[in-house]
């Protein structure tokens, strides 16, 4: 059987993407997205996670763009002040979330997959092993329906290709759908847009279908 997950991305960064995030639930394939906590429209996305309750929630887990850049570095001292901070922050946006949700997340993953950088990743794994909490990377993972540097990736024809190829077994496709709205200051805007019609098309809810494929949740693992 193949089983996937559809996971977008950067639920709460702004009310365009929240509401993007959730038409494309409601009306589209996706059944899972994921929160940053620190984010502007954080609260405003929890509120509708909550009228949206089959939607499942992780942690859309960040930092810094400098302590990002900072963490690739070698030079020991500096990444270890950093390994601690952000553990620290991993560990405070846990709590952030269990305050705004009132439970711990369905999922971990990261911005830039901050979660899977050799310097951080077995800590977080740790922790969702002891949490039993499942993370991104855990099954197979589809990274190829993103719009840069074409958008021809977020195209109706190449989502139809990605769910033919789709392997045995359980995978996640991550997504950024949204709309665009007044508080939205992303590179990746238009695209946003792109990824909402297609990820809501009529043609890819028959294509899954027709593939037999079982759109799940991380709630049903």
């Amino acid at each position: 059987m193949k089983r996937l997950i559809v996971n977008a991305d950067d639920f709460g960064y702004s009310n365009g993407i929240n509401e993007g995030i959730v038409k494309a639930h409601r009306d589209g394939i996706v059944t899972s997205t994921s929160l940053m906590v620190n984010s502007k429209a954080a609260l405003h996305g929890v509120r509708l996670a909550k009228q949206n309750p089959k939607l499942s929630l992780g942690l859309h887990f960040q930092i810094e763009d400098d302590d990002f850049t900072a963490l690739w570095q070698t030079k020991r001292v500096i990444a270890s002040v950093l390994i601690e901070k952000t553990k620290k922050e991993f560990l405070n946006q846990i709590d952030a979330f269990n305050k705004l949700v009132g439970m711990l997340p369905d999922h971990i993953d990261g911005h830039h997959h901050i979660h899977k950088m050799p310097r951080i990743y077995p800590f977080i794994r740790k922790w969702c092993k002891e949490n039993y909490i499942p993370y991104r990377g855990q099954i197979n993972f589809i990274n190829s329906f993103f719009g840069m540097p074409s958008m021809e990736a977020i195209s109706i024809a190449n989502l139809v290709k990605i769910l033919n190829s789709l392997p045995e077994g359980t995978s996640e496709l991550m997504c950024h759908p949204g709309i665009l709205s007044a508080d939205l200051k992303s590179s990746y805007s238009e695209q946003r847009e792109l990824e909402l019609k297609t990820l809501t098309s009529q043609r890819i809810a028959q294509e899954v279908k027709n593939l037999r494929i079982k759109l799940i949740n991380w709630k049903d693992l």
